[in-house]
């Protein structure tokens, strides 16, 4: 090997943009060479790149700014208009247009249904829960977007409020629970199942 192919493939080797046959390759070629220093000097090399970026103060707003964005993601509104709600006020807001109706399956809580989509098996909707209240455990057929408008919610343990988003996977199951009542946005399944 060349000296100049040598570095060329040393730098590359040690930024780990060969392909894989290429790296057995350089790998093979520096094994019956006295190179090993000169790559240590790229390999050190690498490492310190990191370090001689200009260091950057991160906003005092930083956290709340991607929470907010977090919250952000598009809602479908009742006849196929999508909005970005970027705030907890705005889904708030959009609790106030929905028709709320007992859910059935839990006393002193209402349910106000936003969208339900068939094709995508998939509801939007609101949850208002007054005082203490545990919902039913359930599987999720699908992952599980909550995200808490006001009060507290429980979930295995871990309490959380207002502003504070929950994803649960698919096939994994939960029973919520709120102490104090509880305004949630819910996107998930229609195909949850109900475990009891």
């Amino acid at each position: 090997m060349e000296p100049s192919d040598f570095e060329e493939l040393a730098a590359l080797y040690a930024l780990d943009v060969l392909t894989k046959d290429e790296r057995s390759q350089f790998e093979r070629e520096l094994a019956q060479s006295e190179l090993t220093e000169e790559l240590a000097e790229f390999q050190a090399a690498v490492a310190a790149i990191a370090y001689s970026a200009p260091l950057v103060p991160l906003a005092n707003d930083l956290k709340e700014r991607l929470m907010q964005r977090i919250v952000a993601d598009e809602v479908r509104l009742p006849g196929g208009e999508w909005v970005e709600p970027s705030t907890i006020e705005t889904l708030k807001q959009q609790a106030e247009t929905v028709q709320w109706q007992p859910y059935a399956l839990v006393p002193q809580t209402m349910l106000g249904t936003l969208l339900v989509d068939e094709t995508a098996r998939e509801v939007q909707c609101f949850v208002r829960a007054i005082g203490s209240v545990t919902f039913p455990r359930h599987r999720h057929a699908q992952s599980e977007e909550i995200v808490v408008l006001e009060g507290d919610l429980e979930i295995g343990g871990q309490v959380y409020r207002s502003g504070d988003r929950v994803i649960s996977a698919s096939g994994t199951d939960h029973q919520p629970a709120t102490q104090n009542g509880c305004l949630l946005f819910l996107r998930t399944s229609i195909d949850d199942e109900i475990l009891a």
